[in-house]
């Protein structure tokens, strides 16, 4: 009997002695899971690669002046200067006018990360040297230092402002990121050209609908809606009031107009610079009225371009018009200051009404032949 009672008495099983195993076991396990979880490498942190995206094509827009002017440059680098940017080996090179040390370690604290990765020049009978580097001293060349482009410190969550007389475009730097990698723009294949003839020689030209920002980019939208305010709902005063903005407030380059290439640049590009020549007034011209669901259509004529909206309610006293998919069109130069659709006389008007080419932006890979309808093709 007794053996009996001492094995009965062994498989009993001291409930506190279970709790106190299954909550040992619980914590191995909670222990061991978030080992695991510490141990799986992190992927990328996407607010950290927005910053190096935006950051590098701002470097970018910085070492291409043309398309984005002297106030996105003092809006970013306040009296800095990005004189050369080495893309192969991202060093980027930089000026600062002459100022007293205080000032410049101030800017070199606000704008880089660590001072330490930055080389800073020498001044010699004049001249300012940094390696193969060199530009003459004066007061606004006073100093002269490199840094590679991951040491740039810029707040990727800035708002730049530039205004105008009744309106400011304010674009995010992620908005100016999104139309410089064009995913905000029609996009497409650049050179387009024209049907070979046996008596002319082969001509080919930009494709300026690849450069149109689409409906919806918030930029635009945002300057397009401020524009249009006072309009209201009459369509006549809604589209006038884009191209008084466009031919009064973008001032008309003649160093683009007669450059040897073709400057072709987005829209917010034309705004930040507020200089355009044809082309690019009509880019930004047609962005616009995108914003605000207008048609238009592009037109290409000799060595010009602009833009015609259907005729609708306008008058049509300069006779500036053109017949296309069987409706009237009348043409919104922007290139004449003050210009009133359908009013507006103007001296060369052959030089708008000789239609060669024909295109619609949101088919940006179609232009006509006004005249046969033949399609061209792209290089």
């Amino acid at each position: 009997m007794a053996d009996l009672f001492e094995s009965h008495t062994k498989r009993n099983i001291d409930p506190k002695k279970l709790l106190i195993g299954a909550a040992a076991l619980i914590t191995l396990v909670a222990a061991a899971y978030v080992l695991y979880l510490f141990s799986i490498p992190k992927g990328p942190d996407p607010e950290e690669e927005l910053a190096v995206e935006i950051r590098d094509s701002m470097v970018l827009l910085l070492d291409y002046q043309t398309f984005s002017g002297d106030e996105f440059r003092q809006q970013l680098l306040g009296k800095g200067r990005l004189e050369k940017y080495k893309r192969v080996i991202n060093e980027a090179i930089f000026t600062y006018p002459r100022s007293s040390d205080e000032e410049f370690l101030e800017f070199v604290k606000k704008h880089f990360w660590d001072i330490t990765k930055v080389d800073f020049g020498t001044e010699t009978d004049g001249e300012l040297r940094l390696g193969d580097y060199k530009v003459t001293a004066s007061d606004r060349f006073g100093r002269l230092f490199r840094t590679t482009i991951g040491n740039i410190r810029i707040d990727h969550r800035q708002t730049l402002d530039f205004p105008f007389s009744k309106v400011k475009y304010s674009p995010t730097l992620e908005e100016i990121k999104n139309l410089t990698n064009n995913s905000q723009v029609y996009g497409g294949r650049l050179i387009t050209q024209v049907p070979e003839r046996s008596f002319s020689p082969t001509v080919i030209f930009a494709n300026h609908g690849i450069m149109v920002a689409r409906p919806g980019e918030p930029s635009m939208k945002r300057l397009a809606e401020d524009l249009v305010r006072d309009a209201g709902t009459d369509r006549y005063a809604r589209i006038q009031a884009l191209v008084d903005f466009v031919s009064n407030e973008i001032q008309y380059s003649y160093t683009e107009a007669l450059s040897r290439g073709e400057t072709l640049k987005r829209g917010n590009e034309t705004l930040m610079t507020r200089t355009g020549d044809c082309s690019n007034k009509t880019i930004l011209l047609a962005s616009l009225l995108e914003q605000i669901g207008e048609d238009y259509l592009l037109l290409y004529t000799p060595r010009h371009i602009t833009v015609a909206v259907p005729q609708g309610e306008f008058v049509n006293n300069n006779k500036l018009d053109f017949t296309w998919d069987g409706k009237p069109w009348l043409i919104a130069e922007t290139t004449v200051p003050g210009f009133q659709i359908g009013q507006t006389m103007v001296t060369e008007s052959r030089i708008l009404t000789k239609v060669e080419y024909v295109q619609n932006p949101k088919n940006s890979g179609v232009i006509f032949d006004a005249n046969s309808y033949e399609v061209l093709k792209f290089l």
